[in-house]
C-alpha cells in the first residue's frame, strides 16, 4: 500500500485501546484515517478486536466507496472480511468483521440490540460534520458504555473539528493527532466581477482552468439546480468535447454517484454538492473550484419546518474542500471569493442538532426510554424550542400520549424513514394500500425522477405550462400517476418533465424495500391486523385513500385558501402560504402543504394536496365561541369557530352572552390607545381634567389625584362594562367617573377655586380658558367690566386671570393681568379709538363708576 500520514500513529491508537475504551483521532484531510485505522485494529488480533467493527459514514455513497477502497487496499473480498450496509443495499456475509455503514443503520440496530452485544468497536468517522445522527449515536454509545458495556470501544475521528468541547465531553478519552495533508495544495482566490451570477462565475473559472490542469476538476456548487444548469452548459461547450462532465449529489442513484468516484478514460469535470467534502477520495482530482456557498438546513420556528438557506461555507469546510485536490498528488484550489473575506467566515458550521427539526431523534429517545432527552448525555444539547417542536409534532402524529410513546409510535420508530413518512406507511398498511403508499413515501424521501430543461428562470417549459394545464386535487397523486403510466406503458413525457429512468428505478427499489420492512414491523401491531384485503384496486379510490393518508402524515401542514381560486392560503401556525406555479391544486378550500420552502412573507408551496373537510377526524376539531374586537366594525363581536389546531375552519356570528368577557375584550382592544376612546368633542370633560391638573399644581395641599395613564385605564375599564363598541365608550359618562376619583371636599375646591366660569359685573357668566402651562384666560368685552376695580384671582387668590379685553367685534384690544392699571393708564387711549369705530356703544369717561353693559344676556350653565 502507498504510505499515508496515518500509518505513523496506527500503533499509538492500538496501544491506547489496550488502556482505555475511548479514543479521539484528529487527522487532517488526506491522511488516510478512513481506510487504514479500522483494518489495522482488526488485524491486531482477538486481544483487541474479537468481534465486529462498525465504521460509520455520514452518507451512503461514502460508506459504499469506503468499503470498496478498504477491500482493494487490504486485498480482501468485498462482502467477505469487509462489507457494507446502506439503506436498501447490503453486501456482507457471516464472515464480515468490518461493517462500513451509515449512522442511520446503527441507530436502527440499537432498537433490536440495545447493548450491541456482538460489536467490539464503533468508529464514528467524519465526526466534524456533526450530523444529528452522529450526535445522537455518540450520546447513546456513551450511555451503553457507562452503564452496560464498559469494554465497548469508541473511536471518534475528525478532520477539521474544534477539539476542545469533544475532549471535555469524552474526558476519559485519549487524543491522538496524525500528520498533515499528504500533498500540498496551492490556494488561489478569484472573486466575482460586479453583478456576476454564480453560474457564470463557475463556468468562467472552469474554462480558465481546463487548459492548464493535468488532472480532473472538482467543482463545489450549493445545490442540484446549480449543478444541473452547469452540467448542461459545460456539455454544450465545444472546447470541452474531450472532457467528461459528471454531476455528484446525494439525490442521484447510488450507481451514478459511484461512477463519479472512479477515474474514467477521459479527463473529468465533476460538479458536486458538499457530499464530496467527506471521506471519499475522488481519483485523479488535481484542481478544486470552490463556489464558497452551500445550502444549509435550518429549522424555521415561524414555519415549523426545516428550510434550506444559502450560506457562505465555514472555514473548516473550505479546508475540507481544498484537501480534495491534494489526496494523490499536489494540486490547486480556486476559491471564488475575496481573500480578505475568508477570515470573516465562521470557523465551523453549527451542528445539526442545534439547527434542524429533531422529531426523528426525539422519537428514537422515547423508544429507548429516554423521554424528551432532558437527561440524555448530549455532546451539545438541542435548543429547548427544537425539543418542544419535535415533541409537539410527535403528539400530532399519534406517536406520543402524554410523556409516553404509544404502540403507534413504537411502530413508527422501527420504520426506516422519518416520522411523517412512517405514519404515512402505517396508514397505507391499515388501508390495504401499502405498495402505493410506499411509492409515495419513496417519492417524498428520494429525488423526483423528472428531468427539467433548465433556463435562466430555473424552470422548464412543462412547469411553465402548468398555469394553463388542467386542475387536479393533489400534486403528489398526479406525480404518482405519472410514474405509474411510465411503468405501465413507457410514457416518459409528463407535465413535470421527462421521466428519468434511473430515478424511477431508485423509487421502485426504495418502495419495494419499504413494503418489506413495513410488513415485518407492522404485522406485530394488533391495531394493524384488521387491515382490509388489497384485492381489486380502483384508481379513484386509491387516489382518495392516498390523499386522506397524507393528512395523517402532515396534520400540521393543513392550510385554508384565502378566497375562491386564489393561490394564497393560511397554514396551521399562522404562516401565510403561496401555491407555486407548478401546483395544480387550485380549487380546494383546504389543502396540505407537503413541499414547502419558507420565506420572509408567504411560504412557497411547491406541492400541495386537497383535503375534504369531511375527512377531518371530529376528535381533532375543536369548536368554541369566541369574542374578539373587530377593527373595522370598531366593536366586540362573537363568533362560533371550528379549529384544526389554530387554523380556523369555519365561523358563524352568535350573540354575545358573556358580558364580563366582552368588557374585558373591549378594554384590551382600546387600552393601548386611550386617546382614541376619550370624548375629545366633550369640552367639559377635557376642561375638568385640565382644571384638576392645574389646581393640583397651584394647591398641592389639596392632594388632588393625578389623571395619569394608570388612572385613565381604571376609568376606561369601568366604562367598558356593559358596552360593546368604541363609540359607546366615547359616549359613556366619562365626567362622572373622573369626578368620582375626587373626594367631596376636593370636588368642591375644584368648583370654587378653579371654576369653569366666572360672573362679571354685567351679570354674565364667562367661561375661563384653561391650558396646562399657561395662565388662565378670561376673554370678555370691555363694557361688561365697568365698575370692576381689580383683576379677579382664582386658586385661593394665588393665580390672577389673564384678561383678554375685547372690542364690540369680539377681538382683543388689550391683554393684561392688571385691570386697575388698564383703567388708569390705557383705557382713555383705547376708548378714543373704539368710540370712533363703535359710536353707538357705551364709552364712559369714568370706567370705575360706570354701569356695565351686558349685551346679549348669557345664562349660566
Amino acid at each position: 500500500m502507498v504510505p499515508l500520514p496515518i500509518d505513523r500513529v496506527l500503533h499509538d491508537i492500538s496501544r491506547e485501546f489496550t488502556l482505555r475504551s475511548t479514543v479521539i483521532l484528529s487527522a487532517p484531510p488526506g491522511s488516510g484515517k478512513t481506510t487504514r485505522v479500522a483494518p489495522f485494529l482488526i488485524q491486531q488480533g482477538p486481544g483487541l478486536i474479537g468481534k465486529k467493527v462498525f465504521l460509520l459514514q455520514p452518507r451512503r455513497v461514502a460508506a459504499k466507496a469506503t468499503a470498496m477502497r478498504i477491500a482493494e487496499e487490504q486485498n480482501w473480498e468485498l462482502g467477505g472480511r469487509v462489507g457494507y450496509s446502506v439503506r436498501f443495499d447490503t453486501k456482507a456475509s457471516s464472515q464480515t468483521q468490518l461493517w462500513v455503514t451509515t449512522e442511520g443503520i446503527l441507530l436502527r440496530r440499537l432498537q433490536q440490540d440495545p447493548i450491541l452485544e456482538d460489536i467490539d468497536l464503533i468508529v464514528l468517522d467524519e465526526f466534524h460534520e456533526r450530523s444529528i445522527h452522529s450526535d445522537l449515536l455518540l450520546g447513546m454509545l456513551r450511555r451503553i458504555q457507562g452503564a452496560l458495556r464498559p469494554e465497548l470501544k469508541i473511536l471518534v475521528m475528525s478532520a477539521t473539528m474544534e477539539m476542545g468541547p469533544l475532549q471535555a465531553y469524552l474526558d476519559d478519552a485519549a487524543t491522538i493527532e496524525a500528520g498533515g495533508m499528504l500533498y500540498p495544495v496551492d490556494i488561489h482566490y478569484r472573486p466575482p466581477k460586479p453583478m456576476q451570477r454564480l453560474d457564470d462565475q463557475v463556468i468562467e473559472a472552469v474554462l480558465a482552468t481546463v487548459d492548464r490542469t493535468e488532472g480532473d476538476i472538482l467543482v463545489f456548487l450549493p445545490g442540484v439546480g446549480e449543478i444541473t444548469r452547469a452540467v448542461e452548459t459545460l456539455k454544450r461547450n465545444s472546447t470541452l468535447r474531450d472532457w467528461e462532465v459528471l454531476p455528484l449529489h446525494g439525490s442521484l442513484p447510488l450507481e451514478e454517484q459511484t461512477r463519479a468516484l472512479r477515474k474514467g478514460v477521459r479527463p473529468r469535470i465533476i460538479l458536486s454538492t458538499n457530499v464530496a467534502e467527506t471521506s471519499l477520495t475522488l481519483d485523479g482530482i488535481r484542481t478544486v473550484i470552490d463556489s464558497g456557498v452551500a445550502r444549509v438546513l435550518r429549522f424555521d420556528p415561524k414555519l415549523g419546518l426545516d428550510r434550506l438557506e444559502l450560506e457562505p461555507i465555514c472555514q473548516a469546510s473550505a479546508t475540507q474542500r481544498a484537501g480534495r485536490a491534494g489526496r494523490q498528488q499536489s494540486g490547486e484550489c480556486i476559491r471564488l471569493w475575496e481573500r480578505s473575506s475568508h477570515t470573516s467566515r465562521p470557523e465551523h458550521l453549527e451542528p445539526e442538532i442545534r439547527r434542524v427539526d429533531i422529531a426523528g431523534p426525539m422519537l428514537q429517545l422515547y423508544e429507548w426510554g429516554e423521554g424528551d432527552g432532558s437527561d440524555f448525555p448530549w455532546l451539545q444539547a438541542p435548543r429547548p424550542e427544537s425539543v418542544a417542536n419535535g415533541v409537539k409534532l410527535l403528539h400530532r402524529l399519534g406517536a406520543l400520549e402524554g410523556n409516553r410513546i404509544t404502540p403507534l409510535g413504537r411502530s413508527m420508530a422501527n420504520l426506516p424513514v422519518a416520522p411523517r413518512l412512517a405514519r404515512l406507511l402505517i396508514e397505507g398498511y391499515r388501508q390495504g394500500r401499502l405498495s402505493e403508499h410506499a411509492m409515495v413515501a419513496a417519492m417524498l424521501s428520494e429525488r423526483e425522477p423528472f428531468q427539467r430543461t433548465s433556463s435562466r428562470t430555473g424552470s422548464s417549459p412543462g412547469m411553465q405550462s402548468l398555469a394553463t394545464a388542467r386542475r387536479w386535487r393533489s400534486d403528489i397523486v398526479e406525480r404518482y400517476r405519472a410514474i405509474q403510466r411510465y411503468l405501465q406503458d413507457g410514457t416518459e413525457t409528463t407535465l413535470f418533465g421527462s421521466i428519468h429512468r434511473n430515478g424511477v428505478r431508485t423509487l421502485q427499489e426504495t418502495s419495494r424495500q419499504l413494503v418489506r420492512e413495513s410488513q415485518e414491523v407492522l404485522r406485530s401491531d394488533p391495531e394493524n391486523r384488521t387491515k382490509p384485503a388489497e384485492g381489486d384496486r380502483n384508481d379513484s379510490d386509491t387516489d382518495m385513500i392516498l390523499e386522506r393518508s397524507l393528512l395523517y402524515a402532515f396534520p400540521d401542514r393543513l392550510a385554508k385558501r384565502r378566497g375562491i381560486g386564489k393561490p394564497k392560503g393560511l397554514m396551521v401556525g399562522g404562516k401565510g402560504v403561496l401555491l407555486g406555479p407548478g401546483s395544480g391544486v387550485l380549487d380546494a378550500d383546504l389543502f396540505l402543504c407537503i413541499d414547502v420552502d419558507g420565506g420572509t412573507t408567504d411560504a412557497l408551496v411547491r406541492q400541495a394536496s386537497s383535503i375534504d373537510e369531511a375527512w377531518l377526524p371530529k376528535e381533532w376539531i375543536e369548536t368554541r365561541d369566541e369574542l374578539f374586537y373587530h377593527p373595522t366594525q370598531r366593536q366586540v363581536v362573537a363568533r362560533r369557530r371550528s379549529y384544526w389546531e389554530d387554523l380556523i375552519l369555519t365561523e358563524t356570528p352568535v350573540a354575545i352572552e358573556d358580558h364580563d368577557k366582552c368588557a374585558q375584550v373591549l378594554f384590551e382592544a382600546t387600552v393601548h390607545d386611550i386617546k382614541s376612546t376619550f370624548p375629545a368633542e366633550d369640552s367639559y370633560v377635557a376642561s375638568f381634567m385640565t382644571r384638576v391638573q392645574l389646581l393640583r399644581g397651584w394647591a398641592p395641599e389639596l392632594e388632588l389625584p393625578d389623571f395619569d395613564e394608570a388612572m385613565m385605564k381604571r376609568v376606561l375599564q369601568q366604562l367598558c362594562i356593559g358596552r360593546k363598541g368604541l363609540d359607546e365608550v366615547r359616549k359613556g359618562p366619562w365626567l362622572d367617573w373622573l369626578q368620582a376619583e375626587l373626594t367631596g371636599d376636593q370636588f368642591r375646591a375644584v368648583e370654587q377655586q378653579i371654576p369653569e366660569r366666572i360672573q362679571v359685573p354685567s351679570g354674565n357668566w364667562i367661561r375661563i380658558a384653561y391650558e396646562v402651562g399657561k395662565p388662565p384666560i378670561l376673554a370678555v368685552r370691555i363694557q361688561e367690566l365697568f365698575s370692576w376695580k381689580a383683576t379677579p384671582r382664582i386658586a385661593f387668590g394665588r393665580v390672577p386671570l389673564l384678561l383678554h379685553l375685547l372690542a364690540p367685534n369680539m377681538r382683543p384690544q388689550q391683554v393684561t393681568d392688571d385691570l386697575a392699571s388698564f383703567w388708569t393708564n390705557t383705557y382713555q387711549v383705547v376708548k378714543k379709538e373704539l368710540k370712533r369705530r363703535y359710536p353707538k356703544h357705551s364709552w364712559p369717561d369714568d370706567p370705575w363708576t360706570a354701569s356695565p353693559v351686558s349685551g346679549v344676556p348669557k345664562k349660566r350653565t
